[in-house]
């Protein structure tokens, strides 16, 4: 059991240092694979090799699982997960982690005994007891620009000191350097860099300028 523990705990840590190198998560919303692959790889080759999916298409497993397939170079993770049997199924899957808007009981005790990098969704201090009741100490906070953003982030900062926030929900690449300011900040996400139509479109030279400018927001 300890030595199961001891490799989630590892992989967990490895996607944290990544997180706080990359600085930016992009949030990818699509049902089509073939155009999931694409934009995935057109996002690593411009400066952002980690991605969260989201679960919020009727087709998602199967988009999550080619990419994980198709793009082994590249952190594929899952979001929207909202119940236990999405959890593991996410597993399944062959992500590398997965991402949650919230947080409930039976949620975070899943995600805890599911040995898979997890990061819960809080709102504010109760939600963040229960995700530290639980092992996990980085957070989404979620929805950003409504709950405070950063303003939230430095508050929670003073009773929990040891937490770390990715800030999701209106983050643009305008306001991605300031939000990265905030010491315990580990890192923003969002879908401005991979936005639905040019997916549609397929306008990779696009969504490619988009990633670039993303990346470089990053390190300002």
């Amino acid at each position: 059991m300890m030595s199961h523990t001891n490799n989630s705990q590892a992989k967990l840590q490895n996607i944290i240092e990544q997180l706080a190198q990359l600085r930016v998560l992009p949030i990818l919303v699509t049902d089509d694979v073939d155009q999931a692959i694409r934009c995935v790889t057109t996002l690593a080759q411009h400066g952002l090799p980690a991605v969260e999916i989201t679960l919020r298409t009727p087709n998602a497993m199967q988009v999550l699982r080619e990419v994980v397939r198709a793009c082994p170079d590249v952190t594929v993770g899952a979001g929207t997960i909202l119940t236990p049997a999405q959890l593991d199924a996410v597993k399944e899957t062959g992500a590398a982690f997965g991402i949650s808007p919230g947080i409930t009981p039976v949620l975070a005790k899943a995600a805890a005994e599911s040995g898979l990098p997890y990061f819960p969704g809080v709102g504010g201090a109760s939600d963040l007891m229960l995700a530290l009741e639980h092992g996990f100490s980085v957070v989404k906070l979620f929805p950003s620009d409504i709950v405070g953003s950063t303003k939230m982030a430095k508050a929670l900062g003073g009773p929990f000191p040891d937490v770390r926030f990715c800030l999701t929900g209106g983050v643009t690449v305008e306001t991605t350097p300031a939000l990265l300011q905030q010491s315990n900040v580990l890192c923003v996400g969002g879908s401005w860099m991979c936005p639905a139509n040019l997916i549609q479109a397929g306008d990779w030279d696009a969504i490619g300028k988009l990633a670039s400018a993303a990346a470089a927001a990053a390190k300002a």
